[in-house]
Order: C-alpha cells, then structure tokens, then sequence
C-alpha cells in the first residue's frame, strides 16, 4: 500500500509542477510586466536546468513590453548573466539588444556588448552604432567601456573601444591596449610606427619595451627581443611582463624558442637563469640530440647570403604532401641547391640581388637582399613584368595596394580581391583584377584609377598591351573589343599574353583538380596557329599562376609517366629548352629566373 501511494506522489508532482508552469506563463501572458511571475517561472527552469525554456521567456517577456521597471531590469539582467555563463549567448544577445532598446543607458550598453563579446559577433561598426544611441558623451561612455571590459573574454572589445579612442579621439593612454590589438589583427607594421612614433611618451611604460620585444620575435630577432624586456623589467613591479608573455600568442614563433625565451627574461640573476634553463632543458629533453647533429654540418646560408652570390639562376618551391614540408630552393644552372627558405609559399626576383616572398609563418609579404620591407596582413603578390613593382592583396578581401620600386605603396584601394589570378599587361602599364563576383576591374598601374570594369561572366580576364581578353565558362578565350573568339584547338583553363602576338594557355583538363595536369599550348594570333609544347604541364588552383611568361621565355612544371616533376624554361618561339631540373617526387612549382 505504501508503495502505491508513493508510486502515486511520483506521478502527481510533476504534473503538478506543470500546472504551476502553465499558471506562471498564462499571468505573463495576461501581463508581461508581472515580475513576480516572471521571477517565479526564471526560478522553477533554472532549478530544472532549462535554460532554453528561460531564454525563451525571458525573450518573450522583452520583445511584449514597451518599458520595464527596475525590479524587473534587475531580475532580466540577472537572466542575461545567467544566458552568457551558460552558454546560451544567441538567447543572450537577443534580448540584451531588446533590453538596450528599451532602457538605453551605460548598464545596458555593457550588458549588450558583453553579449555579443561573448558570442564572438563584436565588431567596431556594432559598437560605435551602439554608442551612439546612447545619447551621452561618447568619449566618457568609451572610458566606461575600457575600464569594464579589462577581465571579459575574449578581448574584443577592449581592443576596439582602444582603438576608437586612440583614433577618433586621440586619447594616447589608451594607445598600449590599442597597439595589443594591432597584434591581435596582424598589423605588426603600424603597431611598430606606432611604438616609434610615441616613444617619448611611453618611455616609462613596461609594455612600450615589451610589446617592441614580442615584435622583434615575431620577425626572428631573438636577442633584440631578450634586450627589450630586460629593458621593460627596470620599470615593470612583476604585474606586467606575465601579460606580455602572454601575447606571445599573437606572433607566430616555435614553441621551444617561446619556452626559452621566457626563461632568460622571467630570471632575476644568475642563479634563476641557470635554473631557468636547466628546467628549459629537463622539459625539452630531445636538445642534446638534436644540437649534436645540428653542429655535424654547417649553417644553412640565409637569403640575403644566397642573393649575395653568382651561383643561384633560378628558384623554385618544393612541396612534400606527405611530410607537409614546402620550400623555395636556390639552384645553380646544373640543378645544384645552392641554399633555400623554408615555409615560403611563393617567391620571385625583384632583381639579382633582391627576392620577395610569402612567408607561411608570419602571414605577410617579404622582401630581402639589397632591399628590404614586409607588408604585414598581406598574403598574395604580382609581380610586374619589368619586376619594378608588386600588387599587394589579403584572401580577406579588404584592400588592394600597388608597391614601387623603393618599397613605398603607390596607391591603395579599398576592393574585395576574389583570388582570381591577376593579369598584367605586357608594358605593365595595366592591371586586370577580380574585384568582386564576376566583376574584373582593370586599373591604370600608375595613378590606381579603374579604367574598365567588367560585369560579366568570365573565368579570367587577362591583357594584352592594347586589347582586353576573357576566358568565358566554356573555355573559349575571347578579344572583347568585339566579342570575337579564337579558334583556339582546346578549351583554355588560364591564359597570358606573350612577345609577337602570341597567347600561351593551359588546356582545361578533363577533371579539374587542384593540381591538373593537361596540355600547355601557344597559339598565334597573326595566323592561327596552336601548338602544344607540352602535354604534361601542371596548373595549380591559386591565386597566382604557377607557370610564368616573361617575354619569350616560358617557366612551367611538367611530369612524366612516372609521376615525378621536373622544372622547365622554354624559350616558346623557337621551342629550345634552355633549363630543366632533376626529377622530383616533391612537387615542385612556381619557377623564377633570376635577372642579370
């Protein structure tokens, strides 16, 4: 009997406690305002762990009422925190931006942006907008913004309301913050103006020589980067250097130099740095191994030694799939390596003794040798024909910059770039761009000004010195002076334009891969002409071409039968091979001859 009964309350109570839910939300229903139903119900779904029943009408009650009183701002607040701790941030965010709506003051400013912090939605346009409904004065609510956010995660918006203060009002004791989110974007070239360019006024600060220090890291000066901090110690209590350590995140350098590094700086003397490195060295046991290999054969040169020298004519990135190795080597007109850099995605001569690159590391463009820059955020160049100048671009799309001779930017522009390969005319004077879904631009190379733009559908754009050309979607290369085709023999994957009126394309392959291996063909515009000079040439799905034209010459990747790759220039009008590499299973590609 008593088993029954009990079976029986086990039964009743939750129906019970339905009933009391439905109650709840029929007087909220009735009245939305009721805040102690609402308060009652928020009570019951947290007790059960129903936190989408508690977003839910938490989102109901908001999205029903005009004004709220403050006990019921109180308890609402409460139930975003609650939203935000749990994980339930869509919910959060959602009513957060309600509740500012209706009660817009600092509280609800921060409880909303905080929101949408924690949702990793903040972006600089959501919280000037917000700001400014605000109605107060914007730097005063900024102010509030920094000193509120310094604990949230992630720091976000920390990093832009620094920014907007730094930039819109000049207020420099926000610029440490400010320059900490110039990291957190990449921008390691303005966060280093901007150390330069207010050192006076930093020069008692702890971060000024630590954030120099983390940025010598990142572009591999190690000792410089030693020299900063201990600098940065003399005027740091201990508060600082911890943080610092931890941006090294934002800069790409391999664990153990980060390990060792923290290891001389966090060391007070002697005694602690020995100590420091002993555990160093307990921790990465593998050291003494790897040095007594290491000290078996000499140093690698670097680039600028290899520039320094005659024996390099060409280079060429190596790429192992297997062991996710890729490379650019150096080699003499035998085929010997004379030396190499390594996670280089993609390089060229800028002349003999000069060489720009895309570092796979530090996610920017590189020039080294006689002359020397990095464009810091970029991770595509083209090289002009004459090698006088580079376009610089970002796969997000946001700006597209023209490089000169001396390393200045000639002119920017604000362009989606579409990581279509860019075409050059042969003189250089013109640039044809993908600048948007089927939109080609082509820009006058001197002043930036778009001359055309092209709304239309083709695969590839591409220029002679005089007329604009197309690959439409069926392959056919096409003069757009007057809509004429070519009556090329194949359907054309990419095309360039080449010396004495002739198109050299590569062959649409039959399944098209990101490595496709078809025919490359040159044909003659004068009369008709279309040659293969290899069926086995390799095109590769980038941003930049993989073969290259330059005048007569052509460099591109072939293979044979047996799968291995081979490098290959090619003077196209007389059909003479002037270079061919040894065979390779590595894949190799992207080709540059050096200049004399």
């Amino acid at each position: 009997m008593k088993r029954l009964i009990f079976v029986i309350l086990l039964l009743i109570i939750p129906l019970v406690g339905m009933a009391q839910v439905e109650e709840l939300k029929a007087k909220l229903a009735e009245n939305p305002l009721d805040f102690e139903s609402l308060q009652a119900l928020l009570k019951i779904y947290d007790e059960d762990y129903d936190l989408e029943s508690y977003g839910t009408i938490l989102k109901e009650v908001v999205s029903s009422v005009d004004e709220i009183p403050e006990t019921m701002y109180q308890v609402i607040k409460e139930g975003i925190e609650k939203l935000i701790d749990n994980y339930y941030s869509d919910y959060a965010e959602e009513i957060s931006e309600r509740l500012y709506d209706l009660e817009p003051k600092r509280d609800s400013l921060l409880l909303y942006l905080k929101t949408m912090n924690s949702n990793w939605s903040l972006s600089e346009e959501i919280v000037r907008e917000a700001v400014g409904r605000l109605g107060e004065n914007q730097v005063e609510a900024y102010v509030f913004l920094h000193d509120e956010s310094v604990e949230l995660y992630p720091a976000e918006l920390q990093l832009i309301v620094s920014r907007i203060l730094v930039e819109d009002f000049g207020e420099t004791d926000y610029l440490i913050p400010y320059i900490v989110g110039l990291l957190d974007d990449y921008d390691f070239s303005t966060a280093r103006s901007l150390l330069d360019e207010n050192s006076e006024l930093l020069h008692s600060e702890p971060m000024f020589y630590y954030l120099n220090g983390i940025l010598d890291l990142e572009g591999g000066y190690y000792e410089d980067a030693v020299d900063w901090f201990l600098q940065g110690k003399a005027f740091d209590d201990g508060s600082d250097i911890h943080e610092a350590l931890s941006l090294i995140y934002y800069v790409y350098i391999p664990e153990h130099v980060s390990a060792l590094f923290s290891a001389i700086v966090l060391a007070d003397d002697e005694a602690s740095l020995t100590s420091n490195i002993q555990e160093f060295m307990v921790n990465y046991e593998e050291l003494p191994w790897i040095l007594s290999w290491i000290s078996r054969v000499p140093e690698p040169k670097k680039l600028v030694e290899i520039l320094s020298e005659e024996e390099a004519v060409i280079s060429y990135n190596s790429v192992n799939f297997d062991m996710e190795k890729i490379s650019i080597g150096f080699y003499d007109v035998a085929g010997v390596l004379q030396g190499n850099v390594a996670n280089a995605i993609y390089g060229q001569f800028l002349d003999a003794r000069t060489y720009v690159y895309i570092s796979e590391n530090m996610e920017g463009v590189f020039v080294e040798g006689e002359r020397k820059a990095r464009f810091d955020g970029f991770d595509v160049y083209s090289l002009s024909p004459d090698r006088s100048r580079f376009l610089i671009m970002d796969t997000w799309g946001e700006t597209i910059s023209m490089v000169n001779n001396d390393m200045s930017i000639l002119w920017s522009i604000p362009a989606e770039y579409s990581m279509i390969p860019v075409a050059w005319s042969p003189d250089g004077s013109r640039i044809a761009i993908s600048t948007g879904w089927d939109i080609y631009s082509i820009i006058d190379v001197e002043s930036g000004e778009v001359i055309e733009a092209l709304e239309s559908y083709y695969d590839l754009v591409f220029l002679s010195d005089e007329e604009v050309y197309a690959i439409d979607y069926d392959g056919d290369i096409v003069r757009l002076e007057d809509e004429s085709t070519l009556d090329t023999n194949s359907p054309a994957l990419w095309a360039g334009f080449g010396d004495n009126d002739k198109i050299i394309y590569f062959e649409y392959p039959e399944e098209y891969m990101d490595f496709s291996y078809d025919s490359l063909h040159v044909f003659d515009l004068n009369t008709g002409e279309d040659k293969i000079v290899s069926d086995r040439a390799l095109f590769m799905d980038a941003p930049v071409p993989s073969l290259k034209i330059e005048g007569s010459l052509l460099y591109f990747t072939e293979t044979d039968l047996e799968g291995l790759h081979r490098i290959v220039v090619l003077d196209y009008t007389t059909n003479e091979v002037l270079f061919e590499s040894s065979p390779s299973r590595d894949v190799l590609i992207f080709p540059d001859v050096r200049p004399e």
